[in-house]
């Protein structure tokens, strides 16, 4: 058994028990929501989260008659559509500033993305988009964690659709089911399902056991088919899709695998700030999501874990990218499919980090398109005001936790 984390290094108080808005399953069917049921139902506390169960079943009903308009209206055009074959993934670590830099790219018109909406509702949400703004009032206008603008149309996480389309086989299914986390690790890689391979790091940051077969293919099928649904609902491949969700950091193989002209933007922070803004996340934001209670040891473990496995995979998977180039004899001259980015500079120099960003991936003469645009909203950002975390919000204690569990990212990029 691996070392549990000391007490009280986080706090997470609870509360939110009848709370249903912004939970992410608001979108899911009837036939997703019993196979979730079939897998988990035994380990919810129903006595405990009645209200908000009742309140997914009864949209599960909504949303399995707005999926059947959606198969109706749309099932052959999306099942004809194909997918651009150069998606932008954005990558790092939760709290990293992926949704910053999504938010930025997405004001760049070549490029598609899904909605807070669509990943919301991804079985109808076609059929449902004239009434969205109607529907929006499910969640409220900003972020809990971090008071970040909300609303409908803003660009969002794709694997929030993938979570409901495969009945929670995706590493986001620890926000439902936080005492059964390390039971959904295989979904950060599917090591088994995309290599064949099962990984061999032992300690209390490895992966557990490897993915099945068929789960793998559950999640590609779902993830496939909202891809295909938020390529049609841009107006065909002729542009580009933009994703992020900080868990595809741990799956650059997979994705590469499916996409090999991808292209690949890594976000990355001091580990310490990610931390806290982590911590402060599950407090004020998790508590809406569960459907069994967790004690802090087990928010504190799925914090500590995915940071440790997000950047270990990402490391691996880029060191192994760069070995095929070298052995390939990939051209110099050629503009890398991928480029790291630190929040740092993102956070002061926005415009100028972004030209940045697409001279070395080649995009100059698109940013000189785009550039007032990245302008205008990095100026509507002027009064935010990010959240304020004191020298004193870490103990000495939780401190020595986190570079012990994550010192490959301190050393690997370079935060002392």
């Amino acid at each position: 058994m691996p070392p549990s984390p000391p007490r009280g290094i986080i706090d997470h108080r609870p509360r939110d028990f009848w709370s249903v808005k912004n939970h992410p399953l608001s979108g899911i069917t009837t036939a997703q929501w019993a196979r979730m049921l079939w897998r988990h139902g035994r380990s919810m506390d129903v006595f405990t989260y009645w209200p908000r169960l009742l309140f997914i079943t009864c949209m599960s009903v909504l949303n399995s008659f707005f999926a059947l308009c959606d198969w109706l209206f749309y099932g052959r055009a999306v099942r004809n559509q194909t997918i651009n074959d150069e998606p932008v993934f954005v990558l790092g670590h939760p709290r990293t500033g992926t949704t910053h830099l999504h938010n930025l790219l997405s004001q760049d018109e070549r490029f598609a993305f899904a909605t807070t909406f669509s990943v919301g509702f991804p079985s109808g949400f076609l059929c449902l988009r004239a009434v969205a703004p109607v529907i929006g009032l499910l969640m409220d206008s900003t972020r809990p964690m971090d008071n970040m603008a909300l609303a409908w149309d803003t660009p969002q996480e794709d694997e929030l659709a993938t979570n409901q389309m495969s009945s929670g086989t995706s590493p986001y299914a620890p926000l439902l089911f936080p005492r059964k986390e390390k039971a959904f690790r295989p979904f950060y890689r599917f090591l088994l399902a995309a290599n064949g391979e099962e990984d061999g790091e032992d300690g209390e940051d490895a992966d557990a056991d490897p993915a099945r077969v068929e789960d793998f293919e559950r999640w590609k099928r779902a993830f496939t088919l909202f891809l295909k649904k938020t390529q049609y609902a841009a107006g065909g491949a002729h542009k580009r899709l933009l994703l992020k969700s900080p868990v595809h950091t741990a799956r650059v193989a997979v994705l590469r695998r499916m996409f090999p002209k991808a292209t690949f933007v890594f976000i990355h922070r001091h580990p310490l700030e990610v931390f806290r803004s982590a911590a402060h996340m599950a407090d004020a934001y998790y508590w809406q999501c569960y459907l069994q209670k967790p004690s802090v040891l087990d928010v504190q473990e799925f914090i500590l874990h995915q940071g440790a496995v997000l950047h270990r995979a990402y490391r691996e998977d880029v060191a192994a990218m760069e070995a095929e180039e070298r052995a390939s004899g990939a051209k110099k001259n050629k503009p890398p499919g991928r480029v790291s980015v630190r929040f740092a500079d993102l956070d002061a120099d926005p415009v100028g980090t972004l030209r940045a960003t697409y001279a070395a991936l080649g995009w100059t003469e698109a940013f000189a398109k785009v550039e007032p645009a990245i302008e205008r909203y990095s100026e509507s950002l002027a009064d935010f005001k990010k959240n304020a975390f004191g020298k004193e919000a870490l103990s000495s204690e939780a401190e020595s936790v986190v570079r012990r569990r994550w010192r490959a990212w301190f050393e690997d990029l370079g935060y002392e």
